[in-house]
């Protein structure tokens, strides 16, 4: 394996290449929402509250809130508040990961390695321990048409072998969700021509979701795994903290309003779902601790129908306490 020489030329390159594919990564990773659907509410349910708005320049904030989720189930008086333990990137563990991904070629740092040929890499960030891993040439039409994907059940086996037979295959795994993504068309119909199945990873930390970590496989033609990318951070108990009620997080919403576009000043906005959770930061920011927040998913509404996904997160911690805030 040649790590460190071949040519300076392609080195130069290949380190300019790979800031751009980061950087793109980062600004995906900062931007990210959850894609999953929630149940709409369809009931005929209204409300007698007071009606404000406000603007800024990218739109409207409505204050018009109600709360249509059942009874949260969440009990907790006190929460585990976890710290955040920093990661251990050098050239032996980013040599060690390039194994598991058969990527040979130059050292980018002591974080990554890239193949000679540009065509593959690997990187570990040294904030956050997210590792991406990307096979340039896929998906491509030739080994990635439809026809050629495995099903939804066999691309959960296949990434789910792959990461344990590689020992990447975390603790707290909660469920798994299948998404086809970065389908591409050739010419002007609607015809799909060739993409890739990415198979995520949801996790739980103490029976509590975690918002935001991600763990996912991309599986292309063949049960080929083309692409890996993973923001699973490790963490240790630091010490319990008293939590707001639902009620009192809602009232929090309320007070600091909802995002509601630029077209619907005085929009409605239906919370279907509410429930106690960690949430962790994204991969571009430092993370010393991790902390409860109360999660509040429903829609913005217009003529009782439901026209935009709302997913917002109010503190749970009753007051920050002094520590954490010096972190």
């Amino acid at each position: 394996m040649d790590i460190s020489g071949g040519n300076g030329k392609e080195i130069i390159i290949g380190i300019l290449l790979l800031a751009v594919i980061l950087a793109g990564f980062a600004c995906i990773s900062l931007c990210q929402s959850d894609q999953t659907q929630y149940a709409k509410n369809d009931s005929n349910k209204t409300t007698t509250e007071v009606v404000s708005g406000s603007v800024n320049v990218g739109g409207w904030v409505s204050h018009n809130l109600v709360l249509n989720a059942p009874p949260s189930k969440e009990s907790q008086d006190s929460v585990m508040v976890y710290r955040t333990l920093p990661p251990v990137v050098n050239e032996e563990t980013t040599l060690e990961l390039a194994k598991k991904f058969n990527v040979t070629g130059n050292m980018v740092g002591d974080q990554g390695v890239q193949s000679k040929d540009l065509r593959f890499f690997i990187w570990t960030s040294k904030n956050s321990g997210a590792t991406r891993y990307s096979d340039q040439n896929r998906p491509n039409v030739n080994q990635d048409a439809p026809e050629y994907l495995p099903s939804d059940e066999e691309s959960i086996e296949i990434a789910t072998k792959f990461l344990k037979e590689n020992n990447l295959y975390p603790d707290g795994v909660a469920s798994t969700v299948v998404q086809r993504e970065n389908a591409y068309t050739v010419g002007k119909g609607d015809e799909v021509y060739f993409g890739e199945i990415g198979v995520w990873y949801r996790r739980s930390l103490n029976d509590m979701k975690i918002e935001g970590t991600q763990l996912v496989v991309y599986v292309g033609g063949g049960g080929d795994v083309i692409g890996y990318y993973v923001n699973w951070r490790e963490y240790e108990p630091y010490e319990e903290y008293p939590v707001i009620t639902v009620d009192k997080a809602f009232e929090n919403l309320k007070s600091e309003g909802v995002y509601v576009g630029m077209d619907n000043k005085d929009a409605l906005v239906s919370i279907d779902e509410a429930y106690l959770a960690y949430q962790t930061k994204a991969e571009a920011y430092t993370e010393n601790y991790l902390e409860p927040v109360w999660v509040f998913k429903g829609n913005v509404m217009d003529d009782n129908k439901a026209v935009t996904d709302v997913v917002q997160y109010v503190p749970a911690l009753a007051e920050e306490p002094t520590e954490l805030i010096s972190k």
